[in-house]
């Protein structure tokens, strides 16, 4: 096994099976470490959002490429259980023993899966506005209706899965403010849009990198999160802690509270003027809460 340190902060760490896993850290080199785990979407570099905060109380962030996204290798017939497998390989290089796992948006159900599946190995799990099982419609209400159609028949059609995310890549690579605008329906996510535009074009540049090897990746993240998780919530013994905003639009917060009545050790935190980009208000205080 190797490590290979690129430009601009990249890595890549070659797996076992022969895979590339591509991953960035941010924050504070030496501080307690937490895994970051990506939107749809999104790549490694989603976890720069986190830097100042994660420098500032002393949290080691170390940001992945999932499978077929920026810099790692696809994975043929990949499932949501695979992914533990990769974060240990990568701890175990790292000389990790213990960590938090973060994950955003379409990256909560990979935090989820980490809680249930290496539980000796995460002391506690964050999930931020994320992604809940799709199988269960109440989990689509307060979604519009394109999108709660998509959600209802992505595991089904790898057709609508491709013209889907062949849509997002045009839209972020082409005409990111317009594809920001579609995505984010309510001022809240907009007003903070503008500001992290203006900041910084971080989150345009991670939008692209999930692209980077074409469309393969991105369908089957789709397909992976309106599937079967082949696992149980209830059985998650870490303790999860999970943010939600009640005027997102993107992952309604009908889905923490699902996340909530499943899984036994979880506390919610609702924030009732938040939409689906509210972190960005309060990122330090959610690191504070995942190692205090």
């Amino acid at each position: 096994m190797y490590n290979q340190t690129m430009h601009n902060n990249n890595h890549i760490y070659k797996l076992k099976d022969g895979r590339r896993l591509g991953y960035c850290e941010y924050g504070h080199p030496k501080g307690k470490p937490l895994f970051f785990f990506h939107g749809f979407p999104g790549s490694r570099f989603s976890g720069e959002e986190t830097h100042e905060a994660a420098k500032k109380i002393g949290i080691r962030v170390i940001s992945t490429d999932r499978p077929g996204i920026g810099l790692s290798d696809y994975q043929h017939d990949r499932k949501l259980l695979d992914w533990p497998d990769d974060v240990v390989e990568l701890a175990d290089h790292l000389k990790i023993k213990t960590f938090c796992v973060l994950g955003i948006s379409g990256g909560g159900p990979y935090s989820a899966v980490c809680a249930y599946k290496i539980p000796h190995r995460v002391s506690r799990a964050g999930i931020v506005v994320g992604l809940a099982p799709t199988k269960i419609k109440s989990n689509l209400e307060g979604l519009p209706l394109l999108n709660k159609f998509g959600w209802s028949y992505y595991h089904k059609s790898s057709l609508l899965r491709q013209i889907a995310v062949l849509g997002t890549a045009l839209e972020f690579k082409y005409l990111p403010t317009v594809g920001y605008l579609i995505a984010f329906r309510n001022k809240e996510d907009r007003d903070i849009y503008k500001q992290l535009v203006h900041k910084r074009k971080g989150k345009i540049r991670s939008t692209v990198e999930a692209f980077r090897q074409g469309l393969k990746g991105p369908c089957l993240e789709l397909k992976i999160y309106s599937d079967d998780w082949d696992f149980k919530l209830s059985d998650i013994k870490t303790g999860v802690y999970l943010w939600y905003g009640l005027k997102d639009k993107c992952v309604p917060v009908s889905m923490g509270k699902y996340y909530k009545s499943q899984i036994p050790n979880s506390r919610l935190f609702i924030n009732k003027k938040a939409g689906h980009l509210a972190r960005h208000n309060f990122e330090e205080k959610i690191l504070k809460r995942l190692i205090d």
